[in-house]
């Protein structure tokens, strides 16, 4: 008898380790489960023509922008113009001005511009200026990297910067394409840093408004230099907004795979 017992209990115990291993190794499925789908990036929709593109003009309204040889607003505004014409006159293309020439609106309103309207791609039009008169030529920022829309932002941008160098302009740092971030400097504002796009890119930190709350893959262009002299001869005329236009015009073609018309 007491082996009998002694037998009965060790089965008991068997079941019950067979019971909580089972158990530990169930839980342990079930956890690994759950972390392949929180770390599982879901699926980006794929945009279908036409193509709602929004075009930002930096600045306006009471905000000059820059103000050099020619003002950045000015610049922009008509380049934004021209560039919604040509997309426009495409098929494949619905332009979407974030404002109004002359009319002032705040970044997030123009965001929530581009947002309300389904934008599935942005440009921002800018230009620069510095206190070295010999600072000229193109570059453009896109979406931070580690952002959802960050791969798709970067191969914009390197379509725009292939564009423009085709049309004319100077190429700044190593190819036209940087990324900008903002960091608290410890007396209440921030500081921009400036990476070239082969450089390392923090993550922790915003960067321009305008890409980070738009929606959609994003690039603000600095078209040119206010303070050039060498700049403002052509991209500061009238003849330069068109042809910056058509530059991006070609460059929205590349980015989504379509045909130019012919103008």
């Amino acid at each position: 008898m007491p082996v009998r017992r002694h037998s009965r209990i060790s089965a008991r115990r068997r079941r019950k380790k067979l019971i909580f291993f089972a158990a530990a190794a169930l839980l342990l499925l079930c956890a690994f489960l759950l972390l392949l789908r929180l770390l599982r990036k879901p699926s980006k929709p794929i945009p279908t023509p036409p193509y709602v593109v929004a075009i930002d003009a930096g600045h306006g309204g009471s905000d000059p922008g820059a103000v050099g040889l020619f003002r950045e607003t000015d610049m922009a505004e008509a380049t934004a113009v021209y560039l919604e014409y040509l997309l426009a006159q495409d098929a494949n293309y619905i332009p979407v001005l974030c404002r109004a020439p002359g009319e002032s609106r705040t970044i997030a309103e123009r965001a929530q511009t581009a947002l309300e309207a389904n934008a599935v791609l942005l440009l921002s039009i800018h230009a620069n200026s510095a206190d070295n008169p010999e600072a000229a030529g193109f570059e453009c920022y896109p979406t931070l990297p580690s952002r959802y829309w960050g791969p798709e932002s970067l191969a914009f941008a390197r379509c725009l910067a292939a564009r423009m160098q085709a049309s004319g302009a100077l190429l700044r740092g190593e190819n036209g394409v940087r990324y900008a971030w903002y960091v608290e400097n410890g007396r209440g504002g921030y500081d921009k840093k400036i990476a070239e796009e082969s450089g390392s890119i923090p993550s922790r930190y915003r960067g321009f408004g305008i890409l980070e709350d738009c929606g959609c893959p994003a690039v603000l262009a600095e078209q040119c230099f206010v303070t050039s002299a060498e700049d403002a001869a052509f991209w500061g005329t009238d003849a330069g907004y068109r042809t910056a236009a058509q530059a991006y015009y070609y460059a929205v073609c590349d980015y989504f795979g379509t045909e130019p018309i012919a103008f």
